[in-house]
């Protein structure tokens, strides 16, 4: 299978780089953390708001950012124009699921991104005196297996509902639905620390907050070992019911699936 991706890596590297602008036109959409982070930065002026200074907030949407950057995805987008030109048919006679096909190229665009924004991130982080990161071994740690949690959280969930395409023609309305509810419930244009406690209460058993606002608290304010150990088995649940489902329903999807394009 290593040597599988490792092909598909070598052909998506190789788009990649051919698209370079588009690259950086895709990247646009990320810096509605800075621009938000900037927002939040004005309201703290005068102090902190629910126990985040400004040095918080620089700290929070810096991680946040690096964060969004390496779960970014856009697997309904390819699997809605594969159905509906019919393309998808040639990659169905492969001896490899088509989702092998986005997962490699998911992870070669990040390689492109990964060179823009860490940089950035380091300057903006070292030259900012008020920012603090828990950087110790375990906290490292903990951040990196909660960022892959994150990303097959997003990954599966995008392309769940571009598995809509199977069945309707407007994929793209549901596909704005999830990036919109990402926006708001998983931290990307505040803290889930801003929100009501009784917001934060049920949020905390969406899969949401674990898409962005988990990984990244992990390395700025820090978690209890016991709300750690919750964020962590909330992932793996939520991984694991999307895993059925996908499952399930690409099954069905099969069963009545016919190139529209071809």
């Amino acid at each position: 299978m290593l040597k599988k991706y490792l092909a598909l890596g070598k052909v998506s590297w190789g788009l990649m780089t051919e698209y370079r602008a588009q690259i950086l036109i895709w990247m646009l959409a990320s810096l509605l953390m800075i621009i938000m982070m900037i927002v939040w930065l004005g309201i703290s002026a005068q102090g902190a708001v629910n126990g985040f200074s400004s040095g918080d907030f620089i700290s929070y949407f810096m991680i946040g950012w690096l964060v969004r950057t390496i779960t970014a995805v856009w697997a309904s987008w390819e699997l809605d124009y594969q159905v509906r030109q019919g393309t998808l048919s040639s990659l169905l006679l492969r001896p490899i699921h088509p989702i092998h096909n986005e997962i490699a190229a998911n992870l070669s665009e990040k390689i492109l991104r990964l060179f823009i924004v860490l940089p950035i991130m380091a300057a903006v982080l070292l030259l900012t005196p008020a920012t603090a990161l828990r950087l110790d071994g375990l906290s490292i740690l903990a951040f990196l297996v909660a960022l892959a949690g994150a990303w097959l959280l997003v990954f599966l969930s995008d392309y769940l509902v571009g598995m809509l395409s199977f069945w309707t023609s407007q994929t793209s309305a549901f596909i704005h639905m999830l990036y919109g509810l990402r926006l708001v419930l998983s931290g990307i244009i505040a803290p889930l620390a801003m929100f009501p406690d009784s917001v934060q209460a049920a949020l905390r058993w969406s899969p949401f907050p674990y898409m962005l606002n988990f990984p990244t608290n992990i390395l700025t304010k820090g978690l209890a070992p016991g709300d750690l150990m919750f964020g962590f088995a909330a992932q793996f649940f939520w991984i694991g019911i999307l895993l059925v489902v996908m499952r399930l329903v690409w099954r069905r999807a099969m069963r009545s699936y016919s190139a529209v394009g071809a």
